[in-house]
């Protein structure tokens, strides 16, 4: 197929590329340095017997792998189950909450020779794609070995769409190859419909994210964010999985806001960790006092505080009081409200949220979600939630709500996984 060799042309000349971007990246994470050969499906650790794989790229889908992986043992006992990842991330939060009850291991390189050797080593019967995690190669080659293919959680924005339908045949060619595609979202659903996968093969049982598992040590891991936190007790404010562009645009809106209630205090959790060091020297340039959570020591009067630690964040979700959603303030598509919501969080967010627009609107329309245009906005938003407390306690239960009233997908998938 004309599509698949250029595809693969093009991959062949980017490995260089990704494999200095992983080098790099191995600088602030060393994790990405690690056990390289497995990238090209050379895994020493693969089980004996034919197993259930499933991918999930970084921590979120990681997270919501958990309570997929506990089902999937539960339709097939016997079966070992293999869980990649992509990022660094995702790979020590998998340790954090499977330990030793998964096969663990990068996902290899969409390349034919990695995606053989990986898949004659592990033997997989089926393998479960977590969201939108569409690799040409490997859902071919997954064909060619007999392997069954499910799409969960699948979500397609429109502006995604629009990148797929230029590869055509591509495009095509990987929907058809999938057996099962469980949408988050009517929309998503039908714009795979409209990218060519088969109608049969098309399911929308809801979001399985609001069906995550807390692990059972979370209490344990909020006291131990609290001693990093220190002994201040006054309002948290938790800007999560913040993008670059945005820290500046939080600082110069927020310390304001800070300054005019010396009891609060801004905690900033950058997305990747690469960027930790670089968001530091923009705290470190602030007039109020800021401390690294990474450094372990109780930051006592520390008003400005960075989140330089990673997998925590459903931790220090729980010990905020309120949230601003990251990637929202540029134009990255925002990030994922479940979690804080889970905590009962009054929840706020910039006007660029088209990676979650169904998951979005849902909390919007439940009061949960205060969507602003600009920083300065997001300041004043929060200050009259926090300001007052019959609203902050309204918006908290209204997003404990939403997440109640939208669990269930879980039970559907595995189903229809079982259907198969």
């Amino acid at each position: 197929m004309i599509w698949r060799a250029v595809y693969l042309m093009l991959h062949l000349i980017a490995l260089p590329l990704v494999l200095l971007r992983l080098w790099w990246r191995g600088r602030a994470e060393p994790l990405y340095r690690q056990d390289l050969p497995a990238r090209f499906g050379r895994w020493e650790g693969a089980p004996e017997a034919a197993g259930v794989w499933v991918h999930a790229v970084s921590v979120g889908e990681t997270v919501a792998a958990v309570p997929l992986l506990r089902g999937l043992e539960a339709l097939a006992p016997s079966a070992p189950r293999i869980l990649t990842v992509t990022t660094a991330a995702g790979r020590e939060r998998a340790r954090d909450l499977l330990g030793d009850s998964v096969y663990l291991t990068w996902l290899p390189f969409d390349l034919p020779f990695s995606l053989r050797a990986f898949l004659r080593r592990a033997r997989p019967r089926l393998l479960v794609l977590i969201e939108t995690e569409l690799w040409p190669l490997l859902i071919h080659e997954c064909g060619r070995f007999g392997v069954r293919i499910v799409l969960v959680n699948a979500r397609l924005s429109e502006r995604s769409a629009v990148g797929y339908r230029r590869l055509g045949g591509l495009t095509r060619g990987m929907l058809e190859g999938i057996d099962l595609i469980a949408c988050q979202d009517d929309g998503s659903a039908q714009r795979f419909l409209a990218l060519g996968a088969p109608a049969g093969r098309v399911i929308c049982p809801g979001n399985m994210k609001f069906d995550a598992l807390v692990s059972g040590d979370l209490s344990a891991r909020m006291d131990m964010a609290r001693e990093r936190l220190g002994t201040d007790d006054g309002p948290l404010l938790i800007a999560a999985s913040t993008h670059a562009g945005e820290e500046e645009l939080l600082l110069a809106a927020l310390l304001p806001l800070l300054r005019r209630h010396p009891d609060w205090r801004l905690l900033i959790v950058p997305r990747h960790a690469h960027r930790f060091d670089a968001v530091w020297r923009l705290m470190e340039r602030s007039p109020l006092a800021a401390a690294r959570l990474s450094r372990g020591e109780a930051p006592d009067g520390s008003r400005l505080l960075l989140g330089d630690v990673m997998g925590e964040l459903i931790a220090l979700y729980g010990i905020a009081d309120v949230a601003f959603l990251g990637g929202s303030l540029v134009p990255h598509g925002g990030h994922n409200p479940i979690e804080p919501a889970w905590h009962g969080l009054p929840l706020f967010s910039g006007p660029h949220l088209s990676h979650f627009t169904d998951v979005a609107e849902r909390f919007v329309e439940a009061g949960a979600l205060e969507v602003v245009a600009d920083a300065d906005e997001l300041a004043q938003a929060m200050e009259r939630v926090l300001d007052d407390d019959g609203l902050w306690q309204r918006r908290g239960d209204a997003a404990r709500r939403v997440v109640e009233s939208n669990r269930g997908a879980l039970g559907a998938i595995l189903a229809a996984i079982r259907a198969l």
